[in-house]
C-alpha cells in the first residue's frame, strides 16, 4: 500500500515513503501498454530502467561518513606518515644501541682476557746499611730548618752505594756460572706487543662496567657503534618477514597470521600475530615460523657485518655497512653457523605465537573472559622466551665473529675484546660453562665440635674452572627491564600496546 499523493496517511503520520527506485504510482500516459501480441523484438531496456542504474541510485543515498574519512589521504600526508614512522623507529634503535653493544661485548668476550701488562723498567733501589742508618739516627726535635734533616718531597741523590746482591742458588759441580739477577730483570725475547684497543672490563657480568669502559676508551662513538646497520637490519627483517608470511598464506590458502579479526587485538598478539582468530591456527603458526626463519637466513651476512662493527674499534676502517659487507668472503650464510642462525630466528616467533594457543586450549585462559590472568601469563611467557633466546644468541655472536675473522684476507681483525672460541652450538655452551675462565664458589660452613655449642668455621671460597651457567645469560637484566618498560607503556595506553622486544 502506497502513500496517497495528497498527503501522508493519517493512520501512519510519521511514515515517509522511500524515494529510491521506481514510483509506485500508475505508469505514465506516454508509456505504451505492454503488447499482447507478443512483440518479442522489442528491448526491455527501452521501457524500464536497468538494474545498474537503480543500484547506483541506492548506493548514492547511503551515508559512509561514520566509517570512512571525508577524503582519501594525499601523497603528502602518506609521505609524512612514513617519515614519522621511520624517525620513531630510528630513535628507538638509537636509544637501545648502547645496551646492545655492551651485551654483545660481554657475550663474545673471553673471560680473563685483558690488556697485557707493560714491562716495568728496572730502577735501582738505594738501600743503606743498617749500621749507617743507626749512626745517622732520627731527629725528633721541633727545629724544621735544620739542614741535616732529610727531605721527604725531593728525590734523594745517589749515594754511590750499590744494592746488595742476592745470594746465588746452589749449583751443581761442573755447571757454568750464570747471573740469575740479570735474567730476571731482562724482558722476554718474544714479549707480546701491548694492544691499546683491548678493554679492561673489571666485572664480566656487569653491563654498566662494559658501558663505562667503552665510554672511557672510545667516547660516544664507542657505545653507539653499528647504529645504522642495526636500523637497516630491523627494517629489512620486518619487511621480508611480512612479505614471506603473506606470500605463503596466499599460496596455501591460509589466513595471514598478521591480520587480526578483532576490533581490539588481545594482549597475546605479540609481534603483530593473532592466531586465536585463525580457522587453522597450526598452519598459520607454521607459516609464521617459516617466514621468520627465511628472513633470518637471508639477512645473515648483514647481521655478521653488524656484529663485526660492534666489536671492532671505532677508529678502524671500514665503518660503513657496504664496506664491511665487502670484507666478507661471501654474501651467503656459512654452513658453520646455519643451524644456530635458523634456531635463533625461529625460536622466539614459535614461543610467542604458540603460547596463546596453549593457554586457551590447555589451560582455558582466554583474553576476553580472563584478561588479567591472560596478560600475566603472556608476560611470564615472554620472560621464558628471553631466557631461551639468550644462550643461543651468545653462541651465534661468537660464531659470527669467528666467520668475520676467518673471512678477512687482508689483515688481522682488531677487536675490542678477545673473542671466545666457537665450537658449534653444544660445544660452545660446554666451553663457556666448564672451560673458560674461573668462578668463585662460596664454600659451605663446616660445623665443628670444639665446644659444647656448634660453631661454624669459615672456609676460603673455592675457585672452579668455567663461567658456569651464568655465562650463557649475559645481559638478561637489561632484557627484563626492557620487557617491563614495554608492558608498562602498554598498561598506561602508550606505545607498545601490541607487545614487542627491547
Amino acid at each position: 500500500m502506497s502513500a496517497p499523493k495528497e498527503g501522508p496517511n493519517p493512520l501512519r503520520p510519521y511514515y515517509i515513503p522511500p524515494s529510491v527506485g521506481n514510483s509506485a504510482g500508475t505508469p505514465s500516459a506516454s508509456q505504451p501498454p505492454p503488447s499482447l501480441g507478443g512483440n518479442y523484438g522489442s528491448s526491455p531496456s527501452a521501457t524500464s530502467p536497468s538494474f545498474g542504474s537503480s543500484a547506483r541510485n541506492i548506493l548514492a543515498d547511503m551515508d559512509y561518513s561514520d566509517y570512512l574519512s571525508d577524503s582519501s589521504p594525499s601523497s603528502t600526508a602518506t609521505i609524512k606518515a612514513l617519515a614519522e614512522q621511520a624517525l620513531w623507529k630510528y630513535t628507538s634503535v638509537f636509544l637501545a644501541q648502547p645496551f646492545d653493544v655492551a651485551k654483545t661485548v660481554l657475550q663474545v668476550r673471553m673471560p680473563g682476557s685483558g690488556p697485557p701488562a707493560r714491562p716495568r723498567k728496572f730502577q735501582a733501589i738505594q738501600i743503606k746499611p743498617l749500621n749507617e742508618t743507626k749512626r745517622a739516627g732520627f731527629r725528633y726535635s721541633s727545629d724544621e730548618s735544620d739542614s741535616d734533616s732529610p727531605t721527604y718531597f725531593t728525590r734523594p741523590k745517589p749515594t754511590g752505594l750499590t744494592p746488595p746482591r742476592r745470594p746465588r742458588p746452589r749449583r751443581r759441580p761442573g755447571s757454568p756460572d750464570r747471573d740469575l739477577s740479570s735474567d730476571a730483570d731482562a724482558p722476554p725475547l718474544h714479549a707480546p706487543r701491548p694492544s691499546t684497543h683491548i678493554l679492561d672490563i673489571k666485572s664480566p657480568s656487569s653491563l654498566t662496567a662494559a658501558l663505562s669502559t667503552l665510554w672511557q676508551k672510545e667516547g660516544a662513538w664507542g657505545i653507539f657503534k653499528a647504529t645504522n646497520s642495526t636500523y637497516v637490519h630491523s627494517i629489512l627483517l620486518s619487511t621480508i618477514t611480512s612479505f614471506a608470511r603473506s606470500f605463503f598464506a596466499a599460496i596455501f590458502a591460509v589466513p595471514d597470521p598478521s591480520l587480526s579479526f578483532h576490533i581490539n587485538p588481545p594482549a597475546g598478539s605479540v609481534g603483530g600475530l593473532d592466531l586465536l582468530s585463525s580457522p587453522t591456527p597450526l598452519a598459520s603458526l607454521a607459516i609464521a615460523v617459516s617466514a621468520a626463519g627465511i628472513a633470518g637466513i637471508l639477512l645473515a651476512p648483514l647481521d655478521i657485518a653488524r656484529t663485526k662493527l660492534m666489536l671492532t674499534p671505532s677508529t678502524h676502517p671500514p665503518r660503513s655497512v657496504m664496506s664491511t659487507l665487502n670484507t666478507l668472503s661471501s654474501w651467503t650464510l656459512p654452513w658453520s653457523i646455519a643451524p644456530v642462525t635458523f634456531l635463533h630466528s625461529t625460536l622466539p616467533t614459535f614461543m610467542s605465537a604458540s603460547l596463546p594457543l596453549f593457554l586457551r586450549s590447555k589451560l582455558s585462559v582466554d583474553p576476553l573472559l580472563t584478561p588479567s590472568v591472560y596478560a600475566l601469563a603472556i608476560f611470564v611467557g615472554q620472560g621464558l622466551e628471553l631466557g631461551a633466546k639468550l644462550p643461543i644468541e651468545t653462541v651465534l655472536r661468537r660464531g659470527q665473529m669467528h666467520v668475520a675473522q676467518s673471512s678477512s684476507q687482508t689483515k688481522e681483525v682488531q677487536t675490542v675484546v678477545v673473542a671466545g672460541p666457537y665450537k658449534g652450538l653444544i660445544g660452545t655452551m660446554r666451553s663457556i660453562i666448564y672451560e673458560e675462565g674461573e668462578r668463585t664458589i662460596k664454600a659451605a660452613p663446616v660445623k665443628g665440635a670444639a665446644t659444647s655449642r656448634t660453631t661454624s668455621l669459615a672456609r676460603d671460597p673455592e675457585r672452579k674452572k668455567g663461567q658456569g651457567f651464568e655465562g650463557l645469560w649475559r645481559g638478561w637484566r637489561v632484557g627484563m627491564w626492557g620487557l617491563i618498560g614495554v608492558w608498562g607503556a602498554a598498561t598506561m595506553g602508550g606505545v607498545g600496546s601490541k607487545g614487542g622486544e627491547f
